[in-house]
């Protein structure tokens, strides 16, 4: 029986008959007992390849047995022997190279005919299923030769699969220390017993540099670049695991492969030789690699496998022709498969006619306390201990004075998303790549954010305004084009903005909120980010306005390391130092440093006040943009609403400069308005409380509590 691939997404299971040896290089015809499934298997399944001719008969990593019982692996490459590669032992780089599984028919199916020469005794203790990597342990073998790792080197690793595991315990061997990567938390659940036996750290994330290699076991090209950072002067990479298709690169990393003379090296496939060093490994190891075995199935199993292949959360999936369907019982299982009344509107005021920004700045008056007796005696009668709901209460009172009402409501919530780039990302002070932020806008516009499932469960209707993204969209209902241009500046060279650049932004972001106004009134607006960079553009504000120190202000945004953290806090310095903006003067901290989208999130705050319309900041990006609003004018106070208290320490100078509290503390540093998104769930409960909860008078309940 054999599985063909007979078109894209079509893998059929038909009698095979047993091919006849040709002669050609000496071909044996062996019995297949095992085939493990590679990813380069499903990715022909899934995409093809221009190479590819169906039908084909997939498979590469295989044990047969021949008609004594001599059980062997199969280099799967034919080689012409005669080519400089060839002749130099890198035959794996033949120019005439023909792979099984891909030119010629391979070992998804119970016979194939192969090389002699090809062909590597396997030791009749060692179990199958650790026999069946050989194929992409020689893989590692041939890239741990890239890199010449010497005994008490570091190693990171970026992939915590079947690859990225057998890497590391093969530079164990070599008395190397590796660190893997792999943020997927469910596959590195599934790999605990291997890790546990052995001792080899696996982690999300780390702050560590200066690792004297890198090799990437993921096609991820954000692990890539950050593979690349984390490498010391004279570091080198084994680019090991291709990229997917039309990712990008940015040219900022391959300035820092020149500055610090970074070595990277192709690893592609695997000589004869590291199949037989592969195999001593494994027989030596065995018990190690059936960790690493996610399923044993029969043929006619195989086909439904191919999507949890290409997903990348499970190990090694193995086909065994060998015998019936249920010898296969009993192996860890796989993956199962997939069975197939609103408010009306309310009269809207205008925008204060004038002079644009500065109309809307002047026309903001101080919160009015005349209401604050009669809402503290109306908390302070709800059926509960007095101060008993802490933070609501505190909400409920702040809501009665911004709206001037006994039953303040939030029932119409908005938020926007203000998205720009930077130009200091050029610094390298971002653990992301700039185009990061197109894709996020994009991912927001599709509702895949975690800001978009926030939304969804609040009732908030978002808006995602592009303030200056180094990108082009195709008009979106949620989109809202307020573009300045492709980014700011570079701060560390230059003013991130001209003076009309700055004012314009500030505009900007105030006919966003007067725009959706106009359409339906707002009870509370919420505010979030999303710019690679911001973080440092924040910091940069917070250390000018408040006098904390650049190192104070700075933190690790998307998750740079030690080394990282470092350098962003010179750059912030180095800015500071240049420009020294004015930390009383709003505008001039906003043009010398500050971002687009930082600018949009002012202007909407000041326009909001200025509706008496309560704002909810979201992290350290928000809270700079409040601010930049409150140094413009310190009156909008009332109206703000700290919404989370991030792990940017930043933040928390900023907030104490402006006298606030954050209301939650969920250590998020995520951005995008989350923080902002579950506050207001939180000050709707708070006016629920206020409007609906029942006095003691109301209740006929006793007040000696």
């Amino acid at each position: 029986m054999k599985l063909v691939l007979t078109g894209l997404q079509r893998l059929e299971f038909m009698p095979a008959e047993k091919p006849a040896a040709t002669g050609e290089d000496g071909d044996v015809v062996l019995q297949v007992t095992h085939c493990a499934v590679c990813r380069t298997d499903a990715k022909m399944w899934r995409d093809g390849h221009r190479d590819l001719v169906f039908p084909r008969v997939l498979g590469h990593e295989l044990l047969a047995a021949d008609d004594s019982g001599q059980r062997f692996v199969v280099w799967p490459g034919r080689a012409c022997g005669r080519c400089p590669y060839c002749r130099s032992g890198r035959e794996n780089l033949c120019e005439n190279m023909r792979i099984m599984g891909f030119h010629i028919d391979g070992g998804f199916c119970d016979s194939v005919a192969a090389p002699r020469e090809n062909l590597i005794p396997v030791p009749a203790d060692l179990p199958a299923a650790a026999a069946c990597f050989a194929e992409p342990t020689g893989c590692v073998f041939n890239a741990m030769d890239m890199l010449d790792l010497a005994d008490g080197e570091k190693l990171i690793i970026y992939g915590g699969g079947t690859l990225g595991l057998i890497a590391a315990m093969v530079c164990l061997e070599k008395g190397v220390r590796p660190l893997v990567i792999e943020k997927n938390a469910r596959k590195a659940a599934r790999a605990a017993r291997f890790l546990e036996q052995t001792g080899i750290a696996c982690v999300p994330d780390t702050h560590m540099a200066d690792f004297d290699a890198a090799l990437t076991a993921c096609p991820d090209p954000a692990a890539f670049c950050r593979a690349v950072a984390k490498l010391r002067k004279g570091g080198r990479l084994a680019f090991f695991s291709g990229l997917d298709k039309n990712g990008h690169i940015e040219t900022n990393l391959l300035n820092l492969v020149h500055y610090r003379e970074v070595r990277i090296c192709g690893a592609y496939g695997l000589t004869r030789s590291d199949m037989h060093a592969a195999l001593g490994v494994i027989a030596e190891k065995a018990p190690l690699f059936e960790h690493l075995v996610e399923r044993i199935v029969a043929p006619d199993a195989a086909a439904d496998l191919m999507p949890a292949v290409l997903s990348g959360d499970f190990f090694k999936f193995i086909i065994r022709f060998d015998a019936p369907p249920e010898a296969a019982a009993g192996a860890r299982p796989g993956p199962a498969r997939a069975q197939g009344g609103k408010t009306p509107p309310q009269s809207v005021a205008a925008p204060p006619a004038g002079d644009g920004p500065g109309a809307v700045i002047e026309s903001i008056r101080p919160l009015s306390k005349d209401l604050q007796p009669a809402a503290q005696e109306k908390i302070d009668n709800k059926t509960k201990p007095l101060g008993a709901l802490g933070k609501l209460e505190d909400l409920a009172l702040q809501m009665c004075l911004i709206q001037n009402s006994l039953a303040p409501q939030a029932a119409e919530k908005a938020l926007f998303v203000f998205a720009a780039d930077h130009g200091v990302a050029e610094e390298g002070v971002s653990a992301y790549p700039a185009e990061v932020t197109g894709e996020m806008v994009k991912n927001f516009l599709a509702g895949g954010a975690a800001i978009n499932v926030l939304c969804r469960h609040h009732g908030i209707d978002i808006r995602v305004v592009d303030m200056g993204v180094n990108a082009g969209f195709e008009p979106h209902p949620r989109l809202v084009d307020k573009k300045i241009r492709r980014g700011t500046r570079n701060f560390a060279l230059q003013p991130a903005m001209t003076a009309q650049e700055a004012r314009r932004a500030l505009g900007a972001g105030m006919d966003v909120f007067f725009d959706r106004q106009r359409k339906r009134r707002i009870a509370i607006l919420g505010l979030g980010d999303m710019g690679i960079a911001n973080t440092t553009s924040s910091s940069a504000i917070i250390s000018a306005v408040t006098g904390i120190s650049a190192l104070q202000a700075t933190g690790r945004g998307t998750g740079i390391d030690d080394q990282g953290l470092a350098h962003k806090a010179e750059i912030i310095q180095k800015a500071l130092d240049f420009h020294r903006p004015d930390p009383k003067d709003g505008f001039d901290v906003l043009q010398k440093v500050g971002g687009f989208e930082i600018a949009g999130i002012a202007g909407a705050a000041l326009a909001a006040a200025s509706q008496q319309v309560a704002v909810v900041l979201d992290g350290v990006i928000s809270t700079a943009a409040g601010l930049i609003a409150y140094l413009i004018n310190p009156d909008i106070k009332g109206y703000l609403i700290a919404g989370h208290r991030s792990v940017e320490a930043a933040q928390a100078a900023a907030l104490a400069h402006m006298g606030l509290e954050p209301v939650i503390d969920f250590g998020m540093r995520l951005g995008e308005g989350t923080g902002a998104a579950l506050t207001m769930g939180v000050v709707d409960a708070a006016c629920r409380i206020m409007r609906e909860m029942a006095s003691f008078e109301s209740a006929g309940v006793s007040q000696n509590l």
